[in-house]
């Protein structure tokens, strides 16, 4: 069940792929002028600047929602385990994100409660319970991102930190932004038509190969104004290499949502 949760932790943590797409306009008025030559020359639109705005908008700018759910079947296959299981995700912003996860026979094997600052595990199977830190979750998945960081990846919502340089690559159909701090090197791929995200990867900065995800966003549809991507392949190579399909099959924005987590008095406690 342990690996199980790993692979949980990877399902509602880097399984997101959605994000709302701003259209910027830009248009130039002549004002009439006196004992100016008749001809008036507009000035070109710069194409390539307006997509360079909306991305670093979409990049840097807080996602508008206040909960999220979603139900995804998961496919996955590692070294350690492989299988296929139902795993749920509630999520109210900045406060609480909640992830179960079910089995066979619709048997709720573990359930999860991520706040600011800490991480709880109930493993039913065992009839126990995991209390941490939020350093433990970061120990987890690799990635030593804050509460705020986790909550986008779960949505989808592709992030860089704000001192980071964007480099921009402009293909035909598509937009290649890559940037970096000191512990992480970022990658996405944005269709050139709607922005909708296609591709994204994380991997080390430090040359190790402890942190190395790519991950391919399909099938999106319109929610609440935002664009959910419901179908997504994602690899992990490294230490930890992983396989896994999602498909998500119910999703939604702003919705009323519960977060039950009830400890049995019966369970046993451990700390990390």
């Amino acid at each position: 069940m342990k690996k199980i949760i790993y692979i949980l932790g990877i399902v509602g943590l880097i399984g997101g792929g959605c994000h709302t797409s701003k259209n910027i306009q830009k248009s130039v008025t002549a004002k009439p002028e006196i004992n100016q030559s008749p001809v008036n020359l507009k000035k070109p639109v710069d194409s390539v600047t307006i997509l360079k705005e909306q991305l670093s908008t979409l990049l840097h700018t807080p996602a508008n929602f206040t909960t999220f759910y979603g139900k995804a079947k998961a496919d996955f296959n590692s070294p350690q385990a492989s299988g296929n299981v139902t795993v749920y995700i509630r999520m109210l912003k900045d406060s609480l994100i909640w992830i179960s996860i079910t089995g066979p026979l619709n048997i709720e094997g573990a359930r999860v409660l991520i706040t600011q600052d800490s991480l709880k595990i109930i493993n039913k199977l065992e009839g126990s319970v995991q209390l941490s830190s939020i350093a433990h979750l970061q120990q987890i998945t690799r990635l030593p991102f804050t509460f705020s960081d986790f909550q986008n990846i779960i949505i989808g919502k592709p992030t860089v930190p704000d001192v980071a340089q964007l480099n921009y690559e402009f293909k035909k159909d598509s937009i290649k932004i890559n940037a970096a701090d000191v512990l992480i090197k970022y990658f996405f791929s944005f269709t050139k038509n709607n922005l909708h995200l296609g591709q994204s990867r994380l991997q080390s900065a430090m040359g190790s190969t402890e942190i190395d995800a790519n991950i391919f966003y399909n099938g999106y549809h319109l929610v609440d104004a935002i664009n959910f991507s419901a179908e997504r392949d994602i690899a992990v190579q490294g230490t930890s290499p992983m396989n896994l399909q999602l498909d998500f099959k119910e999703y939604n924005f702003n919705q009323p949502q519960t977060f039950p987590f009830t400890i049995s008095k019966n369970y046993s406690i451990k700390y990390d």
